[in-house]
């Protein structure tokens, strides 16, 4: 399935939809709660890398970004996520924080 441009919650839950898999399913396979699930599915919420990936273990699916365009923003979002798929989850937070901040920083000098 191709979700170009799509809400992942609307993605998670046409691709749960389509393994004809319950969110109470889901909800005790990937030990995230149902409340959680449902608000990621209406977009409310977006999923933690963490639950991110179990939910994308369950559905057997693997979502990666390509790069397909030519911006220099695009290909940093490519190698992004390709060092946050490597890292721990407290890596992941960690550069996070040091991307916020930096963030914060070319804000006040701009």
């Amino acid at each position: 399935m191709r979700a170009d441009c799509v809400n992942i919650g609307e993605t998670i839950k046409a691709l749960r939809n389509a393994k004809n898999i319950s969110r109470e399913q889901l909800s005790e396979m990937t030990g995230i709660s149902r409340s959680h699930l449902e608000k990621i599915e209406s977009g409310v919420r977006r999923p933690g890398i963490d639950a991110y990936y179990k939910i994308m273990d369950v559905l057997g699916v693997e979502m990666v970004m390509k790069a397909e365009s030519k911006s220099i923003q695009e290909k940093c979002i490519v190698r992004a996520q390709e060092i946050f798929m490597n890292s721990t989850e407290n890596q992941a937070a960690f550069m996070i924080h040091v991307l916020e901040s930096m963030a914060e920083k070319i804000d006040a000098l701009t």
